[in-house]
Order: C-alpha cells, then structure tokens, then sequence
C-alpha cells in the first residue's frame, strides 16, 4: 500500500513561504497512507506556519533512509510511549501500519518502550493500541474506563485533541 500512495504523492517545495499549510498536510496526509493525526490538523487551522514546518521536519520520518519508514515510525511511537503522550500513539502506530508494520512489530516496540520508559508507557500506549490493534483485526472491541487494562484517568495526553 505504501509504495503505491508514494507514486502518487505530490511533492510540495521545501520553502515555507512557497508552501501552503493545506497542500503540506495535503502531503503528509498521502505519505502517511492517506492518514492526518487531529493534532496536525488543529495545528494546520490555528498555526498554518507550524504546519509547514512540522512538514519539513517530519520528512525524515516518511522517507527510506539507512533505516525504512516503517521502522522509523515504529520508533517514534516507542519515544511518544515513553514521553507518556497518550494521542500520539495511535497515530504513529496507525502510520506503522500504513507502511507495513505487523500486530507483533507493534508489541515488539512497545516492549522496548517498557523497559527503556517503565510500565507507565505502556498504560499510555493502551488506548491508542487496542484502537490500532481492532483496525487490524477488524473488531470494535473498546477498553472501558476504571477496569484493569482500563484508566480512570481523564487527562489528555500531550498533544491534546481527540484521535480520528
């Protein structure tokens, strides 16, 4: 899936003053396999600058380099973990998966996460997996609040905003 989206990806200039805030998550958008995190988009809406830049920068992430994308993204989503930024993990791992990523690389990275960041990264990761993990799988199954593998914690992760 993903060597097919990035034939067709429009490659926007690297300048932010050439690039609009719409045609670079335009970008990101296809070169995450048709994929945009909320938070890129609440950013797009209130700093399109940032947006741009974000762009740039994560370019590094959605290229084949001496490491592939998949593992790239794959370790983001360890870092986010172990940053304890519970929105964050779904979308690096939704975009693992875009590039290839199994159910099993996923835990694989994850454990990496718990021994470098402790249990808690996990217990942030929980949500953003189970959510991963039933797209893969095709369920709908929800982890409820205030039960074991549940979280009676309502704050937002660092990035706020809600998954799509």
């Amino acid at each position: 899936m993903a060597d097919d989206n990035e034939k067709q990806c429009k490659r926007t200039g690297n300048l932010k003053d050439t690039v609009s805030a719409d045609e670079a998550l335009d970008e990101i958008r296809c070169r995450m396999g048709d994929y945009i995190p909320s938070t890129l988009a609440h950013i797009r809406k209130h700093n399109p600058e940032l947006a741009v830049v974000i762009k740039e920068l994560d370019r590094v992430l959605m290229e084949d380099g001496a490491l592939d994308r998949k593992t790239k993204r794959l370790i983001a989503m360890a870092c986010v973990a172990v940053r304890m930024c519970e929105d964050c993990v779904y979308a690096q791992a939704k975009t693992a998966v875009n590039y290839g990523a199994t159910k099993e690389e996923i835990v694989e990275a994850m454990h990496v996460a718990v021994v470098t960041g402790g249990v808690p990264a996990w217990s942030v990761a929980k949500k953003g997996l189970t959510q991963v993990f039933n797209e893969l799988e095709g369920t709908n199954e929800v982890v409820p609040e205030n039960t074991p593998g549940g979280t009676a914690d309502t704050r937002k992760g660092c990035c706020g905003g809600q998954r799509e």
